[in-house]
């Protein structure tokens, strides 16, 4: 008891130092399990939420290797079709409150299980995947719902705007629209990933930047069998604050040590839910 009070009042002075209150307290702890489908629990051991929520859940299993449920009940933002599992978050505050001004920005974590359009073997054949499944979609010749093509889209309306120019852009001012379009409004096409271990389970991870709403998402993926993945999403987000604040960056900073309370078990056969 002694060794963590000592521990939150060093929180606490380390807060006053760089300017903020709030952000996830690894002094106060809270356990949660979810029976994934693949034969897999996923164990939680996270901050509690700040502020506090009351504990939701649309399922209490996920049998998403049913025939059929996973497209029955999945929900889609963007390229992502994913069945919710589990969400927190931890909001960041300036040290005096004052009217007119609300919180610095907020980091919040995502688990969801996603389904892949092909099979894959391993963490490198995952990477490849997620990432080819990603850029194909915005960057598709077909321009739909839920950003399908939206990159092309951004191409297109480029193009439209310089052929009703009276002098139409040149190659190089093309090139340039479409970079400004491209940057304030497009997806950004996603190269690279790593493969690393975490609690004995194989994950990658690639960052996902976006300067149009301000959010920046850090994304850790691992194999739920062959075919499914459960994924494990980080989004940093500022409010009334930007990125070259102390809060933010001790909020990078946290992502590894949260990852290190997330555990993918597997079940034993005779193992019972």
């Amino acid at each position: 008891m002694i060794r963590k009070k000592h521990k939150t009042l060093i929180r606490s002075i380390r807060q006053l130092f760089f300017g903020y209150r709030g952000g996830p307290d690894f002094n106060c702890l809270e356990q949660k399990s979810f029976y994934l489908d693949s034969g897999f629990n996923l164990i939680l051991e996270l901050p509690r939420n700040n502020p506090k929520k009351l504990a939701s859940s649309k399922w209490k299993d996920y049998p998403f290797t049913e025939s059929g449920w996973f497209e029955s009940n999945y929900s889609q933002i963007g390229h992502s079709k994913y069945i919710p599992v589990y969400e927190a978050y931890w909001f960041f505050w300036p040290l005096i409150p004052t009217p007119l001004r609300g919180e610095l920005g907020h980091l919040r974590i995502n688990f969801s299980v996603s389904k892949l359009s092909k099979s894959v073997n391993n963490c490198l054949e995952l990477g490849e995947e997620v990432l080819k499944e990603y850029n194909d979609y915005y960057n598709s010749p077909i321009i739909g719902k839920y950003g399908l093509g939206h990159n092309a889209e951004i191409i297109n309306k480029v193009d439209a705007h310089s052929e009703r120019r009276a002098i139409p852009f040149s190659e190089e001012e093309r090139k340039e629209q479409i970079e400004i379009n491209m940057k304030n409004r497009g997806y950004p096409y996603l190269k690279e990933f790593d493969c690393l271990e975490i609690n004995g389970v194989d994950w990658i991870r690639y960052v996902e930047i976006k300067s149009s709403d301000f959010k920046k998402k850090n994304v850790y993926a691992s194999l739920l069998g062959d075919e499914y993945y459960l994924s494990v999403e980080f989004y940093l987000s500022t409010n009334m604050s930007h990125s070259g604040k102390n809060w933010y960056k001790d909020a990078e900073d946290s992502i590894p040590r949260l990852m290190q309370g997330v555990s993918l078990q597997p079940l034993n056969a005779n193992t019972n839910k």
